[in-house]
């Protein structure tokens, strides 16, 4: 269960309406009185589309994060466009969650820096469950909220390094064996982070991957 907030949401429907995902988690989970509780269990062709959420930023926040994103591609890195970053984000956190589906930790080289790697595994050792391995794999369509909370500029010499703090909501509906069709929420925090130095630059790597929350919900199509 999540303590804080992580962030703030508002829904076009009203399943969602607040800004701390545990709390998320259990409006998700309330069903509304008249309900039916046994929902026709069928093969679905094509899965209903998932809720719709809008995200509220804290202004002063966002300001900030715009401007060193401009400062970052005027100073550092001329390539740099923010919708390039958040497209290439949001695959990095989906092949992420595949492999902890597939459970083949060995394709975590390349991706994620030693200390995020080590921590990650320690995290699916002894946080994570079986079950949420199996209901954790996102695709691109599932992100609902992928924002930058946070962007860290260093430089100390010639070595320059940037690290981007993501939050992560996604929705997707899985169908159980008796063919019931559920809402699985799976929030996640994680951190890229690209080296700037001397004759050249490396590539974005994951420097952080939190897995917040990835539970299977109540919640049913209405």
């Amino acid at each position: 269960m999540i303590a804080k907030t992580l962030i703030n949401l508002v829904t076009k429907s009203p399943i969602i309406r607040n800004s701390n995902f545990s709390i998320t988690k259990r409006l998700l989970n309330n069903k509304p009185r008249n309900r039916v509780e046994n929902y026709p269990r069928r093969a679905y062709t094509r899965l209903p589309k998932t809720p719709d959420l809008i995200y509220i930023p804290h202004v002063i926040r966002w300001l900030k994060t715009k401007f060193q994103f401009k400062y970052l591609k005027r100073t550092w890195d001329p390539e740099f466009t923010e919708g390039a970053f958040i497209y290439g984000t949001s695959k990095a956190v989906c092949r992420i969650t595949e492999i902890i589906h597939e459970n083949d930790m060995a394709q975590l080289d390349g991706l994620l820096t030693d200390s995020a790697k080590m921590k990650l595994k320690q995290d699916l050792k002894t946080r994570i469950t079986k079950a949420q391995r199996a209901i954790i794999k996102l695709k691109p369509e599932d992100i609902k909220i992928l924002v930058p909370m946070n962007v860290c500029l260093k430089e100390e010499g010639l070595q320059r390094n940037c690290r981007v703090g993501m939050r992560v909501l996604a929705l997707k509906w899985i169908q159980q064996k008796t063919g019931a069709l559920r809402l699985v929420l799976v929030a996640l925090q994680t951190e890229f982070m690209k080296e700037y130095r001397e004759g050249g630059t490396s590539d974005w790597t994951i420097s952080a991957f939190d897995i917040m929350e990835c539970a299977i919900l109540t919640q049913s199509p209405s």
